[in-house]
């Protein structure tokens, strides 16, 4: 009976497993550089090619510590790469002239998230005065009442001040937040604050740090609709996590099995 009273006490506690990790997602906050526009991608060329003008080549890693920073990490960032740091404002100059698109498919994500009434907000790593006009008609069609700018906190991502405050701004609480970033800094600053985040795959490859500071991660941003529904979906979460019990069930089966096997008693314990 041993297999069997460990089934019992695992399955208790993923009762109250259950009960903690179905989630409601009543606020999504998404980034305005790499969700709502391809900026963050632009800048990574813009990057590549003014790099490659002064024949310097960009250290791995770069891009994962420098997009979405704030100012203070950017400087720490900088001070590893002097002679790209010399490269900044040539490069930032041009990103301030260069017109960012509208990601395709964030639209059909905005009209599903209206009609399913979930809170909307947007978080920008520019200062509000420049990012008011791009988002003013998105705010109004969609019903969007919260933008948070990277002069409106103290400190820039990777510190979670700015998904703090959308989400007080909002009056939702965190573990009813979804993030959606394309950056690590942004899945590090939402992972701080106790938020889970969604990785859209745009301006950067999958790496393992993503992959911990994120908990799904995606190639289309109609990926996010399913998500959702998912989420929002307690019986489709119950039913997954019964089979997750039932997967660990027969593994202590198993060990259980092969231990005694190993003590010559394999028959004492093939219980039902």
């Amino acid at each position: 009976m041993k297999s069997i009273a460990l089934y019992m006490q695992y399955s208790y506690k993923c009762d109250i497993y259950i009960q903690g990790e179905i989630m409601n997602i009543q606020l999504c906050i998404l980034s305005a550089e790499g969700i709502l526009f391809d900026t963050n991608k632009s800048l990574v060329e813009l990057w590549q090619t003014t790099a490659d003008q002064h024949n310097l080549s960009i250290p791995e890693g770069f891009f994962e510590n420098i997009l979405s920073a704030g100012y203070d990490h950017r400087q720490k960032v900088f001070y590893q790469y002097p002679q790209l740091s010399q490269l900044e404002k040539t490069v930032m100059d041009k990103n301030r002239h260069h017109q960012a698109d509208i990601q395709p498919q964030i639209l059909e994500v905005l009209d599903f998230l209206k009609s399913k009434n979930i809170t909307m907000a947007i978080v920008s790593d520019s200062h509000r005065q420049n990012m008011n006009p791009k988002v003013e008609s998105l705010m109004k069609k969609y019903d969007i009442n919260v933008l948070v700018c990277a002069n409106e906190v103290l400190i820039g991502k990777p510190d979670p001040n700015i998904y703090f405050k959308a989400a007080k701004l909002s009056n939702v609480k965190l573990n009813n937040t979804l993030v959606i970033d394309d950056s690590r800094n942004g899945c590090y600053s939402a992972h701080l604050a106790y938020m889970r985040c969604v990785f859209y795959q745009n301006s950067l490859p999958l790496s393992e740090k993503l992959f911990k500071y994120s908990y799904r991660q995606i190639s289309q941003l109609q990926e996010i609709i399913g998500i959702i529904n998912e989420e929002n979906d307690p019986h489709a979460k119950v039913i997954f996590l019964f089979f997750q019990i039932q997967r660990h069930h027969f593994q202590m089966r198993t060990l259980t099995l092969h231990r005694n096997i190993d003590n010559g008693c394999l028959f004492d314990t093939l219980d039902q």
